[in-house]
């Protein structure tokens, strides 16, 4: 299969679809809530997945689509070609800062990603990559991420994830974890997160509750950048609904996951 061309398929399709997020007059803000209240999501979330799933099925009518909002394919047999679809990562950056929110695809095969495009429309910043051909930021090749020490290291971090939405044991080894960093930040968007790792302008990410969708692109970019995305914990599983997850350059990734797998 040609992933190069399926790789400018999608960030065509992206193109077109940024268009209905930068436009005034068709940026619709009839905002909801899922299970948590704030969860938010917009008709432009399912307008946009729409808009993809459509383009998708229009172009490779043999291929499973798999996005945030709205119904997809499910289950995905083997020997498929898969995309991972995220309309606006970051709702609600979208809806109250209107900065820090992306679409993203990830193009999977047989379980393996090949193809990775995030698009952050406002900073006009277009991540992509091809499994075995690198890792490009506007059209500039990323390069592999160098050893960094924990202690000079910066890791996107919610805080809300030290009062009290996890267990008393990884409460414990977050709370030493962002003492012993040089820094934390969030952002607010997954996909952004996990980019900016390959980018070099974060080290690690940690998220406790992410879905396909959110990483399916990125782990395409880290791979050809040599950073590592696994799930936090030996335990767990990627690509189910919900799965806690930890990306970050090599050394770093190694130091969080054994801390936080050390008594389990």
């Amino acid at each position: 299969m040609d992933w190069t061309a399926m790789k400018d398929q999608a960030i065509a399709f992206i193109t077109e679809a940024a268009h209905r997020l930068y436009d005034p007059a068709i940026r619709k803000l009839d905002i909801d809530t899922k299970e948590d209240a704030d969860d938010l999501v917009t008709e432009n979330d399912f307008a946009v997945q729409r808009l993809l799933t459509k383009k998708i099925k229009e172009t490779y009518p043999t291929h499973f689509v798999v996005g945030e909002e709205g119904e997809h394919d499910q289950p995905i047999p083997e020997n498929t070609v898969t995309w991972y679809i995220d309309p606006i990562d970051g709702t609600t950056n979208y809806v109250h800062q209107y900065m820090n929110f992306a679409i993203s695809i990830g193009i999977h095969y047989d379980g393996q990603g090949k193809v990775g495009v995030i698009y952050d429309l406002i900073s006009d910043e277009l991540f992509s990559a091809v499994q075995g051909e690198g890792a490009y930021l506007n059209g500039k090749r990323l390069h592999p991420r160098k050893p960094v020490d924990l202690s000079r290291a910066i890791i996107g971090f919610n805080a809300r994830w030290l009062v009290g939405r996890v267990d008393a044991t990884t409460k414990e080894v977050f709370a030493g974890l962002v003492r012993d960093v040089r820094a934390t930040r969030s952002y607010g968007a997954a996909s952004l997160e996990l980019a900016y790792i390959a980018a070099g302008r974060l080290d690690a990410y940690v998220n406790m509750r992410l879905s396909p969708w959110d990483y399916a692109g990125a782990m395409v970019l880290l791979s050809e950048t040599d950073a590592d995305c696994s799930p936090l914990f030996a335990y767990d599983t990627l690509f189910k609904d919900s799965c806690s997850v930890l990306a970050g350059e090599t050394h770093v990734f190694k130091e969080i996951y054994q801390r936080c797998n050390a008594d389990r």
